[in-house]
C-alpha cells in the first residue's frame, strides 16, 4: 500500500439537506391542511343547504296541503306577506295564518300562539293570488319560499307551489 490512509466515509446529512427536506415536507403539509379545511367547509355548506331545503320542503308541503283543504281566503286581511284562510285539519274546519315578517315565517291555528315554521327568509313577500269565476276570491295561491342559509347568505334557496283551492266556496 502507499501510505496514504484510506478515504473517510461521512454518514449524516448536510444542513442544506436538512433545509431543503423540511421546506418540501412544510410545502405538503401546508396544501394538505388547505385542502382538509376546503373539504371541510364544503361539507358543512351543503350540509347547511340540505337541511334548509328540508325545512323548506316541510313548510310548503304543509302550507300546500292546507290550502288545498281551504274553503276561502280572506281577501280583507291576505296581502304579498300574510294569508288568512279557513280550512280542515283533521276533519275539522279551522282558522289558519300564514305570516312572513323580519326574515320568519309563523303559522298560528284559529286563535292560538304563533309559532315559527321557517327562519332566513330572504323576502317577506311570498304569497301572489288569483281569482277565477263565477266565485269572487282567490282560487290560486301561488307561494314562493326564498331562504338564505345560514354558512352562505349569498346565496338563496327558492322553492315554490301553486296551489288550487279545490274546497272553495263562495263566502
Amino acid at each position: 500500500m502507499d501510505g496514504t490512509p484510506p478515504p473517510r466515509r461521512e454518514h449524516g446529512f448536510t444542513l442544506i439537506e436538512l433545509l431543503i427536506t423540511v421546506s418540501l415536507l412544510l410545502v405538503v403539509g401546508v396544501v394538505i391542511l388547505q385542502t382538509l379545511d376546503s373539504v371541510t367547509r364544503s361539507q358543512a355548506y351543503q350540509a347547511d343547504r340540505t337541511e334548509s331545503l328540508d325545512s323548506m320542503r316541510l313548510v310548503l308541503n304543509t302550507m300546500t296541503k292546507e290550502l288545498r283543504q281551504a274553503t276561502a281566503v280572506d281577501d280583507a286581511t291576505s296581502t304579498a306577506s300574510h294569508i288568512s284562510f279557513t280550512t280542515y285539519v283533521h276533519g275539522v274546519s279551522r282558522r289558519v295564518q300564514y305570516t312572513a315578517s323580519a326574515g320568519t315565517l309563523t303559522r298560528r291555528l284559529d286563535t292560538g300562539a304563533s309559532i315559527t315554521v321557517q327562519t332566513g327568509l330572504a323576502t317577506d313577500s311570498i304569497f301572489s293570488y288569483q281569482s277565477a269565476p263565477p266565485v269572487t276570491g282567490a282560487q290560486w295561491v301561488k307561494i314562493v319560499l326564498q331562504v338564505k342559509p345560514r354558512r352562505d347568505p349569498e346565496t338563496v334557496l327558492v322553492l315554490d307551489s301553486e296551489v288550487n283551492l279545490r274546497n272553495r266556496v263562495q263566502t
